[in-house]
């Protein structure tokens, strides 16, 4: 039986004997504890009770009376409200196993709020407390005397239900935080981005919350309640993980989430000095505090205890609260992480004699990965990201040295990050590729090729030579970028937009505006991209400072942010074009300015008066600024003047044309274009894809898909970096694959493609390697993982498909899947048994005589996608 005073009457019918629960103490108490009743007491129609003691590992979790319902039948449970009228939330805490084996509804005076059907859980049976789930029916009106209905209609599964808790509707937090633009895709990305980020913080009625087995929560006692916080996983985990509220929390602070982000990092950072912990923070704490129960401690990733270190510092920044730097807890962690941290990961530093450091960090054994990229193909030991990102905590935390007071320390620290850059400068170039290498093994051999964060989350971070290789490298990472999972691809806006690719950013940035994808990060990002990257907003609130940088694009001519918070100051920003910027202070303390510009304006107009503004390196680029005050009240307009130095774009390329299209390649070639400098290279589009560049008027299109359309365009660049308008385009269809009687199924375009980790790939595994199955090397075929679907619109013109199918060698245990083909809704394959890295190649050779749409899946045999890695090698179809 629960615990709380009720402002509900029940009849408990048993035996034909009414019995009225006490009623609470309406007004006072009501608004103390929400409404709790207990589903036994109300009045019960073809419901029965049952006491069960949940117990996990065999010690008791929770003692629970739910009523019980019959199989096969509709019970029903129902009370009257005699609370405050108000707009509540309904949680109703029941008991289930099997997906649809009871379907529920609640109804208020006979008219349904909300209805819903068990989902699969998968505890033993109904004393296992993984079996119990709750549902909220949010924002229902009640009023005193409304009859409360509860219905339990079974599919088979006996109905169980606890308790039905009613409390005041509460809702996500609001943020004041307003944009504003011609663009209706950024207005309507940022609102949802907004809506959305705010709707997940751990807040009273969230509907998202409660789902997940109970038994982690109720076996600790020490975490007993919700903490302030927000999701920072995927959704059906009730926790935040260090790496994503890292890189939320920016987007949070903008909404005005600061309170959560701090708890969050604080709880992060107390991780690092328990037991056995060696300074790392756990990877993932549950929404009660608790380590979570998934990948709490499983997962230590080089780059994270630096990364939470440089984010905790970047909340100083904006909010100009000194709890960021002098809470015992945090400054404890900044310490130990520049301190014994770094010792047990092998950097020694020589201040008198630098030629003798060591200042890379390197995995430890027992760690997990040197990388933010979970499935490197290496066993690297150190990694370009976190080399990164521990280059920026050492900034970092020579800022915080210097907050506090200790200058020298501050600038020892100052000058070890600026070695660590130089020394990667020095060390981690590939000069026969020319590009950075994103990692290095235990024997020193690095390696450059394409590696998911590994490859470009140096850039964000702020390595490199912010020149010409710096500019290449970025070209590389263009040239790759669309075969990133979800979470990585978040990242891509801001770090375009730090280099001022600004097409590239509002590219990205679209897309996942408009993918609107589930992925908590997202929606942060969709925040903090605008702010961060496309309004160039650098906060420094300990100063009562902000700096500015337009990186507006031709498809969005003007931008408005309103109610943005740095430290006491609540700001509103315009930016017009790239040559005109507003700030108005609405309120709090003055602020003092800096209105930056891009290239070599011969002056700045402040307020209608012309000002010589001074320069500076921003990531590379060179901008122009001035400093000026804005008190509370006020605004600031400044715009640019003549510019000097080169700011004019090349021409357009011309007459782009076409030549030997092939199944999977086009030869393209255009006119020169023309520069008042120099023409330096070429940027070859597909759509606004970057599918390659050129120093030359000559490019083969590779990769592509057969019997499929493209459209491509040139751009022009010079050295200034002005990019030129899109020149001709031209229209090209891929011959069709095979010989005329087969096609490799790689060679042809999908309509669909996803999988429940990585990338699907053509000819490749889902790692990238080559396919290989039980020793044989495939050069077609399709890598995917579990669980992960292919379709493919066949419109009925090939009659079989054959392939080898297995579980690629590139893991050789834990994997088990099962493959099935799939013809027009029907299955006409499915492997007999799971397979595992053992199990021999099976080769398919199946009729799809008439099929108009072929569908690939792989499942995980229900146990877990773990290593699932499979192929379908040597795919193809037979007309």
């Amino acid at each position: 039986m629960r615990r709380f005073a009720c402002a509900l009457s029940a009849v408990l019918v048993s035996t034909g004997t009414a019995m009225s629960l006490p009623v609470a103490p309406a007004a006072a108490e009501s608004t103390a504890d929400p409404y709790v009743i207990e589903v036994e007491n109300m009045s019960l129609t073809n419901f029965a009770t049952d006491t069960v003691n949940h117990t996990w590992n065999g010690t008791s979790v929770d003692h629970v009376t739910y009523a019980r319902g019959a199989s096969g039948q509709t019970s029903t449970a129902r009370t009257t409200f005699d609370g405050i009228a108000g707009t509540y939330d309904i949680i109703t805490r029941y008991n289930g196993k099997t997906a649809s084996g009871v379907t529920y509804k609640i109804s208020v005076n006979s008219t349904p709020v909300d209805s819903w059907a068990t989902s699969q859980r998968y505890g033993r049976d109904y004393t296992d407390p993984v079996n119990i789930d709750t549902r909220t029916s949010s924002k229902v009106a009640l009023k005193a005397g409304d009859t409360l209905e509860l219905t339990a209609t079974s599919a088979g599964e006996v109905p169980r239900v606890d308790r039905i808790t009613i409390q005041a509707h509460v809702g996500p937090p609001t943020s004041s935080l307003t944009l504003d633009s011609p663009n209706a895709t950024l207005n309507d990305g940022f609102t949802w981005g907004k809506n959305r980020a705010l709707a997940m913080t751990f807040h009273p009625g969230n509907p998202m919350m409660g789902h997940e087995p109970e038994w982690w929560r109720l076996k600790n006692s020490t975490h007993t309640t919700v903490v302030p916080g927000y999701w920072g996983s995927y959704t059906n985990r009730e926790a935040f993980y260090n790496r994503d509220i890292s890189h939320q929390s920016d987007g949070a602070h903008a909404l005005g989430l600061d309170a959560e982000t701090y708890n969050m990092m604080r709880t992060f950072a107390g991780d690092a000095d328990d037991p056995g912990q060696n300074g790392w923070p756990l990877w993932a704490h549950s929404s009660y505090g608790a380590m979570y129960y998934i990948d709490g401690t499983g997962f230590r990733e080089l780059p994270s205890p630096f990364n939470l270190m440089t984010k905790a510092y970047k909340q100083y920044q904006w909010t100009g609260n000194a709890d960021w730097i002098n809470d015992p807890t945090l400054s404890a962690y900044y310490d130990s992480t520049m301190g014994s941290f770094l010792d047990s990961h092998e950097v020694r530093w020589n201040d008198a004699d630098p030629s003798g450091e060591q200042p890379v960090s390197r995995k430890q054994p027992g760690e997990y990965t040197a990388t933010f990229f979970e499935f490197p193909n290496e066993n690297l030991v150190s990694a370009a990201d976190s080399l990164g990102y521990q280059y920026q905590s050492m900034l970092a935390y020579a800022e915080i040295l210097k907050a506090k007071g200790d200058n020298t320390a501050s600038a020892k620290w100052a000058g070890r990050a600026q070695r660590v850059r130089d020394h990667f400068e020095a060390n981690w170039w590939d000069a026969t590729n020319n590009r950075y290498l994103r990692g290095k093994d235990a024997a020193g051999t690095g390696y450059s090729s394409w590696g998911h964060e590994a490859s470009f989350l140096m850039m964000l971070t702020g390595l490199g030579d912010h020149g010409p290789r710096t500019s290449g490298y970025l070209d590389f990472i263009a040239a790759n970028d669309d075969d990133l999972n979800v979470e990585a691809t978040s990242y891509l806006p801001e770090m375009y937009y730090q280099y001022n690719r600004s097409s590239e950013g509002w590219s990205w940035l679209k897309k996942l505006m408009t993918g609107k994808n589930a992925y908590p990060e997202v929606s942060f990002l969709a925040v903090s991209s605008v702010i961060d990257g496309m309004m160039g907003v650098q906060p420094d609130a300990p100063h009562d400072k902000v700096a500015t940088v337009s990186r507006l694009t031709s498809e969005t001519p003007w931008v408005e942010i309103d109610h943005l918070k740095v430290g006491a100051s609540d700001l509103k920003l315009k930016h017009t074009g790239t040559t005109g910027s507003t700030l108005t202070n609405n309120s709090g303390s003055t602020v003092t300015w800096e209105a930056q510009f891009y290239g070599t304006p011969a002056t700045i107009t402040v307020n209608g008066t012309a000002r010589t503004p001074q320069t500076k390196s921003l990531y590379g680029k060179t901008v122009s600024y001035v400093t000026v005050p804005v008190t509370a009240g006020t605004s600031v307009t400044a715009t640019t003047g003549a510019a000097g130095g080169d700011t004019t774009p090349p021409t357009a390329p011309t007459a782009l044309t076409s030549s030997n299209v092939t199944s999977n390649s086009v030869d393209l070639t255009w006119t020169a274009s023309t520069d008042d400098v120099g023409v330096t290279g070429y940027r070859i589009y597909n759509g606004t894809t970057l599918v390659g560049t050129s120093t030359g008027t000559r490019f083969t299109a590779t990769g592509l898909s057969a019997s499929t359309p493209y459209t491509f365009t040139v751009k022009a660049v010079d050295a200034a970096d002005n990019v030129s308008a899109a020149g001709d385009s031209v229209a090209v269809t891929t011959a069709a694959g095979g010989s005329g009687q087969t096609a490799d199924l790689s060679d042809l375009a999908w309509s669909e493609a996803r999988s429940d980790f990585g990338t699907v790939r053509k000819d490749r595994s889902v790692d990238a390697n080559p396919l290989r199955l039980n020793g044989t090397t495939y050069a077609k075929g399709i890598g995917t993982h579990a669980n992960g679907t292919i379709t493919y619109a066949l419109n009925g013109t090939y009659t079989r498909f054959q392939s080898d199918i297995g579980v690629d060698d590139e893991v050789n245990a834990n994997a088990t899947v099962i493959f099935e083909v799939w013809g027009d809704g029907t299955r006409l394959y499915q492997s007999p048994t799971p397979m595992i890295p053992a199990t021999a190649t099976r080769t398919l050779d199946i009729d799809i005589t008439g099929v108009t749409s072929l569908t690939l899946k792989v499942t995980d045999a229900g146990d877990g996608i773990n290593s699932d890695h499979a192929d379908w090698a040597a795919a193809r179809l037979v007309r």
